[in-house]
């Protein structure tokens, strides 16, 4: 990869930002200027002036310019960018008719940018100093006087350096290549667009990043915030690592969120209203709440009982789909599950979530899929139960039943939800400026997580003959091995009999 150094291939050594390298910063900025020549994915050739500590546009650069051309006309609406280095990328929305606003905490870059917007016709960028990282550089209103923004974007810095005695650049160049933040730039960048609520409700935010961090990471942080998100392009560099374009939105804004005290059921109330896709409802309770083959849901004393309706995919079978909102359950609980806590969560195939905690142990949670068609059309709802808290209950049922609880003191019905809400979206939710989801990562995990479901139980019986994994077919449907080593698909889970 060639994003790594100043371009006249001068480094610093010693750690990242000590007073020998401001000492090295401002004996770059007295240096000579370079200059850069620039084209833009619609063919423009731009000239730059720039000196050593503002990052020029490189392959990172085109990447997301290319990117930013496929979102289409900006129609006065209003677009921030974050780090504006050279300027090109700010220019270019201006191009595409955004009401381009910018920031950078390096104010050479700043300068530069400026001088770059006026002497292409675009003085009307303003462009301003402070900005998003590790620490705020100035108050919000000094570098985003508007509150919402329909287009936020981000080349941002995503090297990792492992080790301090690598030679660096200097301070402000490093600012736009390498990722300093004790924990993750990406989630300050997510938790600040959050709580300065930066982002309208149908606006867009598109982040590079590094191949530190992969998808179903970046998909928690941005769940954690209440985002949904989906990784919908990447770039090879030539010494093979990879960056990501992260693309996060409020999940399902267009669609209603009902929540209902009592229900009869969720999935049959969501199936029979003239809801649009994209939809959900939620209730406290339901007084007719069922599973697979009719079978009575146990209302807890704190009970998740939500359904979303959802567009049938043409990529994925019911019985995949039905296994990878299993799986986004189960991410949803573990997301807050603290170190010290022993409790797992295992997907059972093919749609319950059982909790093992201790001598605990017990059915969590329950998806029901069920469709319904209209005309040519037909639709999907997903419906999920989970049993959030027992309280002073007494549940007398003929299967263990567990309690989300036992995973975190910490866990509510509402956060259980907006992690569904976000997760799903990821998934499922057609979005006018987003590439639909790439199933092939999350349907790997998934399957992974039933196969660990069935290495985690003490023994599965089909047909009281011992069973033991083999592999997920494409259809969602389970091959076993018996114990004559013969292999046998199974379609429906009630023929198995699970001990843990």
């Amino acid at each position: 990869m060639n994003k790594g150094f100043a371009s006249n291939n001068i480094t610093v050594s010693g750690p990242l930002f000590d007073d020998d390298s401001v000492a090295r910063e401002l004996e770059l900025i007295a240096g000579e200027t370079k200059t850069i020549q620039w084209q833009s994915p619609n063919g423009e050739l731009f000239s730059l002036e720039l000196p050593h500590t503002v990052y020029p546009p490189r392959e990172d650069t085109d990447f997301m310019a290319r990117n930013l051309i496929k979102i289409g006309p900006g129609k006065r609406r209003k677009c921030l960018e974050l780090g504006i280095g050279s300027g090109v990328l700010s220019l270019l929305c201006h191009r595409q008719g955004w009401d381009v606003s910018a920031c950078d905490i390096n104010p050479i870059a700043v300068a530069c940018a400026r001088q770059f917007l006026r002497s292409n016709s675009a003085k009307e960028v303003q462009v301003r100093e402070g900005g998003i990282g590790p620490e705020y550089d100035g108050k919000p209103i000094q570098w985003s006087p508007s509150k919402k923004y329909d287009l936020i974007f981000w080349n941002m810095p995503y090297l990792k350096i492992e080790d301090d005695s690598q030679a660096h650049l200097g301070p402000l160049e490093e600012a736009a290549l390498i990722d300093t933040s004790k924990t993750s730039l990406v989630y300050l960048t997510i938790k600040n667009i959050k709580r300065l609520e930066l982002l309208k409700k149908s606006g867009t935010v598109m982040l590079t990043v590094g191949e530190h961090l992969d998808e179903d990471e970046l998909i928690d942080i941005c769940a954690k915030f209440g985002f949904a998100g989906r990784i919908v392009d990447e770039l090879i560099f030539a010494d093979g690592e990879r960056l990501k374009l992260l693309t996060l939105w409020h999940p399902f804004a267009r669609q209603p969120t009902i929540c209902k005290d009592v229900v009869t059921s969720t999935n049959s109330e969501l199936l029979a209203g003239n809801w649009p896709v994209g939809s959900s409802l939620s209730a406290g309770r339901q007084t007719n709440g069922r599973g697979r083959y009719d079978r009575e849901w146990v209302n807890a004393a704190d009970l998740l009982a939500c359904s979303w309706k959802l567009p049938l995919s043409k990529i994925l079978s019911p019985g995949v789909t039905q296994i990878i909102i299993g799986y986004l359950v189960k991410q949803s609980l573990e997301s807050i599950q603290t170190t010290d806590n022993k409790a797992r969560v295992i997907l059972k195939w093919p749609n319950d979530l059982i909790i093992l905690a201790n001598e605990r142990r017990g059915k969590v949670c329950g998806v029901l899929l069920e469709s319904v068609s209209i005309g040519n059309d037909t639709t999907m709802v997903a419906g999920i139960g989970v049993n959030i808290s027992q309280g002073n209950q007494k549940i007398d049922y003929d299967f263990d039943i567990a309690f989300a609880d036992w995973c975190s003191d910490d866990l509510t019905a509402d956060y259980v939800q907006m992690q569904l809400h976000c997760r799903i979206a990821s998934l499922f939710e057609a979005h006018g400026e987003i590439p639909p989801a790439n199933f092939s990562a999350i349907k790997i995990s998934a399957f992974n997580a039933i196969k660990d479901g069935f290495n985690s139980s003490s023994r599965v019986l089909y047909r009281n003959d011992p069973v033991k994994f083999s592999h997920l077919n494409d259809d969602g449907s389970v091959a076993l091995i018996n114990s004559e080593d013969t292999l046998t698909s199974i379609g429906e889970g009630e023929v198995l009999e699970w001990s843990f």
